[in-house]
């Protein structure tokens, strides 16, 4: 038989079995123990293992590099919740800022990144949190290395005060799409579901540095998941782009480092600004496009091309043609006329026709 704890003996603390006690104020209070969780998920997984990777990779630097973490780390004193400064290592920085730039598929620095600046916070327009569609707008990087985070919750009940302890990372590090950031596909591929109607969604935004793995300050904001797409009397439009997630492409002949395609809503004007190279015998891309509205049409658009590297100032001409029926999905993009190079930038706007 195991004792449980009375309420007869006034100093008694302990646990027994599921039961804890203490003694708080001259009170005995008995609460039932917590356990933790044992299950560890991919990300948690993958997180711890690239924390360890990290913190191992520290101890490979010569002495010269420790010292100048050691001298970065006393710029990076946080304050603690007691208002004293908070102590930290130049292990604790090295692990901090790699950690970071890790998030963003970027190599460790093993010198220690000069401290000049701050960076700011986030600056957005407008949030939409709805069961179909959660995007910022209004958001600029305002350095092209910057990459946004965002954490998130999942849908909580609207008693919630304070859920900030159960936000995770969503948004690993993304770039904005011309001033947008929609991340649907990304809560749910974290989180696992979408956000019920009338839940309170609480939001952690901050702008990374991959340069150096600094941070800046977190905005925080929360939501209550709507039923329409329209939040403080703006409605959200889907945009009709194409991005190198939509595409499929034969990889051993061709490259596609970075695409923005972009069909103006009510339109025939259409936006490019992409980096491609050939990388054989081709004069051009041919793609598979997939995920994508049917609001973009059928037929061709011209754009103008700038030669990469020592042919930058080589210009031609770049012909778009998308086809998409039930039975073909076609993305091309071909070398027309110019003389640019098999690595080039396109960019501009163009009439579709």
């Amino acid at each position: 038989m195991i004792a449980k704890p009375s309420i007869a003996f006034n100093d008694f603390a302990g646990t027994a079995k599921e039961v804890t006690a203490r003694n708080v104020g001259g009170r005995n209070v008995l609460s039932t123990r917590a356990k933790q969780s044992k299950v560890v998920t991919p990300s948690q997984a993958d997180q711890r293992n690239s924390l360890s990777k990290v913190s191992r990779a520290y101890k490979q630097l010569s002495d010269s590099q420790m010292r100048a973490w050691e001298n970065l780390a006393g710029h990076l004193k946080g304050i603690s919740t007691f208002g004293k400064a908070a102590e930290m290592t130049g292990h604790n920085a090295f692990v901090r800022l790699n950690s970071n730039r890790e998030m963003v598929g970027l190599p460790a620095l093993t010198e220690a990144p000069a401290y000049t600046a701050d960076v700011p916070e986030v600056d957005y327009d407008d949030f939409w949190v709805t069961p179909t569609v959660i995007a910022f707008s209004g958001i600029e990087a305002p350095k092209d290395s910057y990459r946004l985070v965002i954490k998130m919750s999942g849908g909580q009940s609207v008693g919630i005060s304070s859920g900030w302890s159960k936000t995770v990372i969503v948004a690993p590090g993304i770039q904005d799409s011309w001033g947008e950031a929609q991340i649907t596909k990304l809560y749910t591929k974290t989180i696992g579901f979408s956000p019920d109607l009338g839940e309170k969604v609480f939001i952690e935004l901050y702008w990374m540095d991959s340069d150096t793995g600094f941070v800046g300050e977190t905005m925080r904001v929360s939501a209550f998941c709507k039923n329409v797409s329209q939040i403080h009397g703006v409605e959200y439009v889907e945009r009709n782009l194409v991005t190198v997630d939509n595409l499929d492409y034969d990889h051993s002949q061709s490259r596609i480092d970075n695409l923005y395609y972009e069909l103006a809503n009510g339109s025939i004007l259409v936006a490019m600004d992409a980096h491609v190279a050939l990388l054989g015998y081709f004069a051009g891309i041919e793609c598979h496009i997939h995920d994508q509205t049917e609001a973009i049409p059928n037929g061709n658009a011209y754009f103008l091309a700038r030669g990469y590297g020592n042919s930058q100032w080589a210009v031609g001409l770049i012909q778009n043609y998308i086809y998409i029926t039930e039975s073909y999905d076609e993305f091309k993009l071909n070398r027309r006329v110019g003389g640019i190079s098999k690595e080039f930038d396109i960019f501009g706007v163009s009439a579709f026709v």
